[in-house]
């Protein structure tokens, strides 16, 4: 794959069912290119269902860049009141992390989004959990590792999916470990086999191991799945998402 051209990465991010998109996207991310990013920038307005994908590779690049360029793709003309809840609204929706949103420090996505993480609608703690596993910010584990206990089990999986992401991107998960135990007792498969799963990393597979004697048939397979090396996937958040 060639260096970033007009016909190149960029015009091949565009192609959805492109085979090579994966690759167009890393190239883009990891250019070093002179222009790149304002060649980027410059092709947003224009850029139609490609500008998530867009606006995340530059969150990819830069997760310091001021979030403007994303948000402001949601406030279209209006101000104040309106202003203020169309902004809101971005982070209680996949549109979050599709645009990167997650990633831009100066987004405040943790403290953003967490007040969602304890709302009244499952929904809304289910899509603030898998925003918070995105943000690669250590301070977005405890407010996860609140929703190991949530009543919902499709929050939990979620949750438990979301320290997974957080471990990827390098963030100590240590603390999380009893609650993740504790989700291996669940009665549903699905919990079971995240739980199992981010149990499984290196950080917290001794403490697998010895929670494996206490487990029902059920969670026990799983365990043992996962301790071979078996376990359920992430499903991609974006098409960049490795």
């Amino acid at each position: 794959m060639g260096e970033l051209s007009s016909d190149g990465a960029l015009a091949g991010i565009r192609d959805w069912g492109s085979p090579d998109l994966r690759a167009h996207i890393r190239i883009l991310i990891d250019s070093n290119e002179p222009g790149v990013e304002e060649i980027i920038l410059d092709s947003l307005d224009e850029a139609g269902p490609a500008r998530p994908l867009l606006c995340r590779v530059l969150a990819e690049r830069d997760p310091h860049r001021d979030p403007g360029y994303a948000l402001r793709h949601f406030y279209e003309e209006t101000d104040g009141p309106v202003r203020r809840w169309l902004g809101q609204e971005v982070y209680r929706s996949p549109w979050v992390w599709l645009y990167g949103i997650t990633r831009l420090r100066d987004a405040h996505p943790v403290e953003r989004v967490t007040p969602d993480a304890t709302h009244w609608l499952a929904t809304r703690r289910q899509i603030a959990v898998t925003a918070l596993g995105d943000t690669a910010d250590p301070a977005a584990l405890p407010p996860i590792i609140g929703r190991l206990r949530d009543p919902k089990w499709w929050v939990r999986t979620e949750a438990a999916a979301a320290v997974r992401r957080l471990a990827r991107s390098g963030v100590q998960i240590g603390s999380a470990a009893e609650a993740l135990v504790r989700c291996l007792h669940h009665d549903r498969q699905e919990v079971i086999e995240q739980a199992a799963a981010a149990l499984a990393l290196p950080a917290l597979r001794e403490r697998l191991l010895w929670s494996r004697a206490t487990l029902m048939p059920l969670a026990g397979a799983v365990v043992d799945n996962a301790l071979d090396g078996v376990v359920a996937p992430l499903i991609p958040l974006w098409q960049g998402e490795e």
